[in-house]
């Protein structure tokens, strides 16, 4: 599995030359993705706010199905 950086660089990169990303599905097995993300959300203002379900980002699991056994 590539790591987020390596993965994000080639989205930017397809993105930046218009071409179509393939596969797309593949990356929500990447837990290192979910961990960025978490990073940037976690210290805004609003992340411990309720959302649509009662239980705030503080609860929130880095990545929510199992890991492939690809």
């Amino acid at each position: 599995m590539r790591n987020a950086e390596t993965v994000l660089a080639i989205v930017r990169e397809r993105g930046e030359r218009g071409l179509p990303l393939e596969d797309v599905y593949r990356m929500l097995y990447n837990p290192d993705l979910y961990l960025r993300a978490y990073a940037r959300l976690y210290k805004n203002k609003g992340a411990m706010t309720k959302g649509t379900t009662d239980e705030p980002m503080k609860r929130w699991t880095a990545c929510p199905w199992p890991k492939s056994h690809d």
